[in-house]
């Protein structure tokens, strides 16, 4: 072992914003390869702690996001990407079964300077969570009877149970964030109420909770909804019955949740209608696959102009589309085709087109986009009022969990050099490169993926049960056994200056040098060479990740590793049959 890994000093943490692929596709800069790691060791509690380090929400993100780091993965390149979601899903899960959810301890109060937040979303709260990390009082407002946002009001229970949500708020109130509920600012206290409170800093996190309208024919009839008045009505105990035929209009992620909603609700058909084809919809690959699945329907290129009915909705009438040049989405433009009018027969609709926001508790002042979002500069969230900062959906409109929870990070960096008095200009400045280390994906050996269980399509009619079941503790273990650590420093447990390497040690009186471990290592970091002594493995310290392979791969036991037990290297060899 090296004297910069003796000493504990990562000899490449000069280049801490050096990511890999996985790190810096993620909005928050999870330190993927650093979880990853421990899972595979089966040191879960530690795995969440580093997940915690960047992201509050582990068990939310574990289901429900979209893992663009997953797209980014090295392994794409040769069979199929780790399944990063699910073992952040694993290391919370572990957490949860220990019953140690929610143990944490209030942060120690060292400011004296107290920050609002206003709307207990993923942003808010994150954003709070690193403020009060900082030693800051921190109280946040919600309107609604419990935090969560629409995490909790909107997002079906089949991808995210309640429970679920609730250990991950659990955690953050009980380091020290306050939470006051069933408080709206517009209508209980205005923006000027908090400024006279004390506050040295308001960030606004109020998400794009309200629906737009397609504004046609026969919106106000009996069996029309808006898709986030339905989702969180389909999420309530009482839940709506649908009967019949099923309208849902939009192709965003959206419209997923509520077609998928509306099939377990007891309609005899689900039909979502779309202005573009299936290439163009902006919802999740996935999702859509599984609404298909489910017994979704879709009719593309057509576009509702009113819906019909006398009373209550008995048609949907829509104008066929032909796509045109690209727009400013880079997507066709949808273009009517005169005379094609058609209509659907339906009992309900459901209109999906799109989600904003209500800011009409700002004063006059606060600039907006052409949009009607926020005004806020993307890397401090500043906005044009002094002390007053902007992030997630209601600055950017509609985006994803990980991107809320990413403006909540940068917003709680920002208000902390606002109340320092520190420039924020570096902020701005910030950047993060994509580095890898290893630059021939032939060198990466093929590995089967630990899939998912999935609750069966029959199962899932006429409930909200949970459809995805995760992995078990040990295909977690596998499957993190599949990262190829391909970024500098890949076994850096912490962002702090603490590196934690495992380096084989090679015994050349039991190595029969064979070469299976030169040819499982995927960094080329073991060679076998002639010795006076005949063929024996040689380790090429600087290629080292120390994830094990070798060691779990050698027939002979020739080579041990520090922090890896038997049995785990037992349970590897197996993964590599």
């Amino acid at each position: 072992m090296n004297q910069a890994r003796r000493d504990g000093e990562c000899p490449t943490q000069a280049m801490e914003k050096l990511y890999p692929p996985c790190r810096s596709a993620c909005p928050a800069h999870v330190n993927v390869q650093a979880y990853a790691s421990l899972i595979s060791h089966g040191r879960f509690g530690e795995a969440l702690e580093v997940i915690r380090r960047r992201i509050p929400f582990p068990s939310v993100c574990g289901r429900v996001c979209f893992a663009p780091c997953e797209d980014a993965c090295q392994r794409n390149n040769v069979d199929s990407p780790v399944s990063i979601r699910l073992l952040k899903r694993v290391a919370s899960e572990a957490e949860l079964s220990l019953e140690l959810a929610a143990q944490a301890e209030p942060y120690p109060k060292t400011r004296k300077e107290k920050v609002a937040v206003i709307g207990a979303g993923p942003a808010g709260l994150t954003a709070a969570f690193e403020l009060v990390k900082m030693g800051y009082p921190v109280t946040v407002f919600e309107r609604d009877q419990k935090p969560g946002g629409m995490l909790r009001t909107c997002l079906p229970l089949y991808r995210l149970p309640e429970e679920v949500l609730d250990a991950d708020i659990r955690y953050i109130i009980d380091s020290g964030v306050e939470v006051k509920t069933n408080v709206d600012i517009g209508r209980d206290l205005s923006l000027g109420d908090l400024w006279d409170q004390g506050y040295g800093a308001v960030f606004v996190a109020v998400g794009a909770p309200e629906n737009l309208s397609l504004n046609i024919e026969g919106e106000n009839l009996e069996g029309v909804y808006h898709a986030l008045d339905f989702l969180k009505e389909a999420h309530s105990e009482e839940k709506p019955r649908l009967e019949g035929r099923v309208a849902v209009i939009g192709g965003g992620d959206v419209a997923i949740d509520s077609a998928r909603s509306a099939v377990r609700l007891g309609p005899d058909e689900v039909t979502i209608v779309y202005r573009r084809q299936r290439p163009e919809m902006p919802a999740h690959t996935k999702e859509i696959d599984e609404a298909e699945r489910e017994g979704v329907e879709f009719e593309f290129l057509a576009s509702p102009t009113r819906i019909l009915g006398e009373g209550s909705v008995t048609g949907l009438e829509c104008v066929r589309m032909r796509l045109g040049e690209p727009d400013e989405s880079g997507r066709r433009r949808p273009m009517p085709i005169p005379g094609s009018e058609f209509v659907i027969p339906v009992d309900f609709v459901i209109e999906a087109i799109g989600e904003t926001t209500d800011l009409s508790f700002l004063p006059e002042g606060v600039k907006l986009t052409s949009r009607g979002a926020i005004e806020a500069d993307p890397a401090t969230c500043e906005t044009s009022m002094t002390r007053l900062f902007a992030g997630g959906d209601v600055a950017t409109g509609p985006l994803s969990v990980i991107d809320a929870i990413a403006a909540g990070i940068r917003a709680a960096s920002a208000i902390d050099l606002f109340l320092r008095g520190e420039d924020l200009g570096a902020l701005r400045d910030e950047g993060v490169e994509e580095a890898t280390w290893v630059k021939d994906e032939t060198v990466i050996g093929e590995r089967p993926k630990q899939e998912e269980q999935l609750l069966s399509v029959k199962d899932r009619r006429g409930n909200f049960e949970e459809v995805g079941l995760g992995l078990t503790s040990a295909q977690s273990m596998m499957e993190a056994l599949r990262c190829i650590h391909c970024g500098p420093c890949a076994e850096c447990l912490v962002d702090e200056g603490f590196c934690e390497h495992d380096t084989p040690e090679i015994d050349e009186k039991a190595c029969s040098g064979c070469g299976l471990c030169e040819m499982c290592c995927p960094f080329e970091a073991i060679n076998v060479i002639e010795s006076e002594s005949g063929r024996i493995a040689k380790l090429v310290e600087a290629s080292c990740k120390g994830c094990g392979l070798c060691a779990a791969g050698c027939p002979e036991k020739a080579i041990s590793m520090t922090r890896l037990s038997d049995d785990f290297l037992v349970k590897a060899a197996v993964a590599l049959e």
